[in-house]
């Protein structure tokens, strides 16, 4: 027997009755939920609320929706089914339900109480065949009293098997298909009817890179010849050019709610965000576009990816971080004009380039084509080699090699080096070997210095080993034979010329030619007016005497000729002169305070003999220890001071002396 329905109006509504809300109208096959005018989960929640605590149960529930509406849809899943419905031309509602009627309590005996699992992530429940008993009319009784018992079997109905449940706490995920499947079985069993649905996860707001140029290529480099070179990546500091796409942001997923079969919501994890601004470093820009948020380089450059912060930027500048070794680079050879590493550049590790910046300690090899090379720390056992350029060591060198020839070397503190430069300057140097044309050492212990112009603050040993000052005095022989040559071809040219002149004078004594320099005279002065037979007889005399005038004119050009190359050597002569001058000017020693055995002799270094800088370091060391020829000896003390400067040399007039030299004990 169908029960009648309970839906009910505002105007005559009964007890027991339900009230549809706005969102539900009820049509001749049943009640449907207009998608349109609901807009939360609550709104359907308070619905079956009313429905069930009134006493009710739906009839041909569609428990799929029911479950949707309740729970899962979001207002953009009801979207996205608006215009499912739209495209399939139907109308914006769907069907939940036939009609909603009584639930009597006589019907709640079919059910059983459900057992939850595992704190509500599952449910259980005992089908077993169910029956009641009532006492009916039976005039025929055996006892005579006119009743008799009967027992009836109570059939479940899988609408009324939700309404039942739902007043027990079993409010999610129950598994229709399997509850009708046993209802239709009809005997006892246990069977699993509910399961939680855990939350989505989320994810994280990330990053999409959009060139392979974020990454460098560590492969080998390969040489002209074919084979690879083992030392050298192939791209390690990738570059750029001016809006090249870098990455792409992409945006977080918000998670998606779970739920247990108690209707508890199960909230899925946060998930991360972040402001792409916030990894825009210097050299880039954030552009927004259609297709989303994009960091873009904003100049031409070399990458910049800061591990810590993740900011990337655009430099002109080769920035590393993670330092040299073969695990990490290998050797570099740099192509930019600037690069800076904040790593330790390791043994044996060489690194090629312009303008250089070290932030942390380096113990391998430097080469620089000129450029600054700047070391914040400290360099150890390693060497800086850089030729016409400027190397700053704001920490200290230890037992490593200094070569800037042509270019100038400043540190703070140096300590069993050899410092090779035009123009040094020291803190404090320590058994170092130091050749330059211009040295300032604020404290030398045991240190042997070898330049044109030196300046010491204090001078003192370290152990056994004292100062040895060797101040370098021009080789002027050089200067002397270029001065002798031009000399000698000037010699030679005037002889040459005086020969070319007495020729000359010979052609010109003959007859001929006396009577054609009489008459020329006498027509450029316009003093004589020849006849007709006096022209004819001067050309006959031009004719006679033109191969002598064009021998005239080809011994005048060589005469020119060669007084030009006499005037030329004149001027090479007073440049040499200036040289020679300039070599000898500013050659000095200054030392304040002599604080332990200090040595300074002259030496004057053949320019024709190996340059002092390219001897070993032993050599070296031996070599700046000679005490020298007794007339070179300038000083040899253990305290005072000293003061010493030389006379210019080879000014004509000059000749060399000693110097003056001024001593304090």
């Amino acid at each position: 027997m169908t029960e009648p329905s309970v839906i009910g109006n505002v105007a005559d509504l009964d007890q027991g009755q339900v009230l549809l809300p706005g969102f539900v109208t009820c049509q001749e096959d049943g009640l449907y939920v207009d998608l349109l005018a609901i807009d939360s989960n609550a709104l359907m929640q308070q619905f079956v609320e009313r429905v069930f605590s009134a006493g009710a149960r739906f009839v041909d529930l569609d428990y799929e929706l029911f479950l949707n509406l309740l729970f899962l849809w979001q207002p953009a899943d009801i979207d996205r089914k608006l215009d499912e419905l739209k495209r399939r031309g139907k109308p914006p509602s769907l069907r939940l339900a036939a009609d909603i009627v009584p639930f009597p309590a006589s019907r709640r005996a079919a059910y059983r109480n459900v057992k939850f699992l595992d704190g509500g992530k599952a449910a259980e429940y005992i089908f077993e065949q169910i029956s009641v008993e009532r006492v009916i009319d039976d005039p025929e009784a055996p006892d005579g009293s006119g009743k008799r018992t009967v027992s009836d079997r109570l059939y479940p109905d899988f609408d009324e098997f939700i309404a039942d449940l739902w007043d027990k706490g079993l409010r999610f995920g129950i598994d229709a298909k399997a509850v009708r499947e046993a209802i239709a079985r009809d005997k006892a069993e246990r069977v699993t009817i509910a399961h939680m649905t855990p939350p989505t996860e989320g994810k994280d707001a990330g990053i999409d890179e959009q060139t392979d140029l974020l990454h460098r290529d560590d492969a080998p480099r390969l040489l002209p010849n074919g084979k690879m070179d083992l030392h050298h990546y192939r791209n390690r500091f990738p570059q750029v050019s001016a809006g090249t796409r870098l990455f792409k942001k992409i945006p977080r997923i918000a998670g998606i709610p779970g739920w247990d079969v108690q209707g508890k919501e199960l909230s899925p994890g946060d998930v991360k965000d972040f402001d792409i601004e916030t990894l825009a470093g210097p050299g880039t820009e954030v552009v927004r576009e259609t297709g989303g948020e994009f960091v873009v380089a904003a100049i031409d450059g070399f990458l910049d990816i800061d591990v810590q912060s993740g900011q990337i930027s655009v430099v002109d500048k080769i920035i590393s971080r993670e330092g040299v070794s073969m695990r990490t680079t290998g050797d570099l050879s740099l192509s930019g004009d600037e690069y800076e590493e904040h790593g330790e550049v390791q043994e044996k590790r060489v690194v090629e380039g312009h303008n250089m910046t070290f932030l942390a300690d380096v113990f391998g090899r430097i080469v620089s084509d000129g450029g600054r090379v700047t070391l914040k720390r400290n360099i150890s056992g390693g060497a800086v080699q850089d030729a016409g350029g400027e190397v700053f060591i704001e920490g200290g060198a230890s037992s490593a090699t200094l070569d800037a020839r042509r270019g100038s070397v400043t540190a703070n503190h140096a300590e069993n080096c050899i410092v090779i430069a035009e123009r040094v300057s020291i803190g404090r140097a320590i058994r170092c070997a130091i050749i330059a044309d211009v040295v300032d050492i604020q404290l030398s212990e045991g240190s042997v210095i070898a330049a044109k112009k030196i300046a010491i603050e204090k001078a003192a040993m370290r152990r056994d080993d004292g100062t040895a000052v060797t101040v370098l005095m021009p080789d002027l022989e050089p200067f002397e034979r270029g001065i002798r040559a031009i000399d000698a071809a000037r010699t030679e040219a005037e002889g040459q010329i005086a020969r070319i002149n007495e020729g000359i004078s010979a052609i010109v004594a003959e007859p001929e030619m006396k009577s054609y320099m009489t008459i020329q005279a006498r027509v450029k002065a316009k003093t004589l007016v020849m006849s007709d037979a006096q022209k004819v007889q001067w050309q006959g005399l031009l004719t006679r005497i033109a191969p002598n005038l064009r021998r005239i004119a080809a011994l005048n050009k060589q005469v020119g000729e060669l007084r030009q190359t006499i005037a030329e050597g004149e001027a090479e002569r007073e440049k040499i002169k200036r040289e020679r001058q300039e070599a000898s000017l500013d050659i000095s020693c200054s030392i304040k305070t002599v604080a332990g055995d200090t040595r300074v002799r002259r030496l004057r270094v053949s320019a024709d003999g190996p340059p002092l800088a390219n001897l070993p370091a032993k050599e070296l060391h031996m070599k700046l220890r000679e005490p020298g020829a007794e007339a070179n000896r300038l000083f040899a003390g253990h305290g005072g001071s000293f003061e010493w400067a030389a006379p210019v040399e080879g000014v004509d007039g000059v000749e060399e002396s000693a110097g003056s030299a001024e001593t304090k004990d």
